[in-house]
């Protein structure tokens, strides 16, 4: 049996800890631990859910008993703690973005690689039944070839401390669905975008160039991110031939739209966050590959990188 660690549970950590105390109670893990330096919390957390605490990461990681670690501190930790997780011999799952830096992660690649552990990152919308289903449409070619992207994130500012702006907060879950979809690289970037309200950028609009030299496919993809606009939009649209795709990230459903009229399939529900965490626990067991590895979580880095880049320079980049 596994047991996971949960590092940090001030915001998500604690979405993470109420799914993983389902998951044990369906025996899929024998033990949870939370871990936060703010003990209140950790008691709070720990009581809740019925699971253990620790206000000691060090602690939990000399523990035998616990295989992997769910990172969710704040993005300047993380390096660090999946670093320590990664000596220590357990597997991590770590929020995105993975990273600070692209050059970061690369060293945590060869650290997890060197100890043959596995590092997931989290991009938790590829766990989305919707996007399952758009990937079907997409594999079997019903709508024909697609054309175009239009992918859209506004909402207020966000009520917790910034430690990184929108392009690693929220255009990064675009720029990695986009490759997940279509097995496509980004390749060209034009963008922009600045500060208004925040000490990082809070809105940014970037054109992307997603292509494979191998098969000469090509896809144009606009994502539009920011913390200015004071209503909430999680969608994406994707054109192609033969219609019109919608995704709705905020109920994960798709719209269909085509020359037979409008149709939206009957999706059934599965919370993505807990088939992320499954897929953490059984890529731990070795019964199946983690949906989302290191690599993707540096492309995906590397690609933020090259969007500021563009910001920056209002000049084309390459990647």
């Amino acid at each position: 049996m596994v047991g996971i660690g949960i590092l940090g549970v001030g915001g998500w950590g604690q979405n993470h800890a109420r799914v993983l105390a389902e998951l044990q109670s369906e025996d899929l893990i024998e033990r949870t631990i939370v871990i936060d330096i703010d003990e209140i919390r950790a008691k709070k957390i720990s009581k809740k859910f019925g699971l253990e605490f620790s206000t000691n990461y060090e602690d939990v990681l000399k523990r035998e008993d616990i295989h992997g670690i769910i990172i969710a501190t704040p993005t300047p930790l993380h390096y660090m703690h999946t670093k320590k997780a990664l000596e220590a011999g357990k597997h991590v799952l770590v929020e995105k973005p993975v990273t600070e830096t692209s050059l970061q992660a690369k060293e945590l690649k060869k650290l997890s690689e060197k100890n043959k552990l596995i590092v997931m990152a989290g991009f938790l919308l590829r766990y989305s039944p919707a996007i399952e289903k758009v990937k079907e449409i997409v594999k079997q070619n019903i709508m024909g070839n697609i054309l175009t992207i239009i992918a859209k994130r506004t909402s207020w500012w966000p009520k917790r401390k910034l430690d990184v702006g929108v392009v690693r907060d929220l255009a990064i879950h675009d720029i990695d669905l986009i490759r997940y979809l279509f097995g496509l690289n980004p390749r060209v970037i034009f963008a922009y975008g600045g500060k208004i309200i925040h000490d990082y950028e809070d809105f940014v609009s970037a054109s992307i160039l997603y292509s494979d030299e191998a098969s000469e496919r090509e896809i144009m993809a606009h994502i539009e991110a920011n913390w200015v606009t004071p209503f909430k939009i999680r969608r994406m649209e994707i054109t192609t031939e033969k219609g019109l795709i919608t995704i709705d990230f905020m109920m994960h459903t798709i719209e269909i739209m085509n020359e037979d009229g409008i149709r939206i399939p009957k999706i059934p529900y599965q919370e993505p966050l807990k088939l992320e965490d499954i897929n953490f626990i059984e890529a731990i067991k070795g019964k199946v590959k983690p949906k989302v590895n290191i690599n993707d979580g540096i492309l995906a880095l590397e690609t933020c990188e090259r969007i500021l880049d563009a910001i920056n320079t209002k000049q084309p980049v390459k990647i």
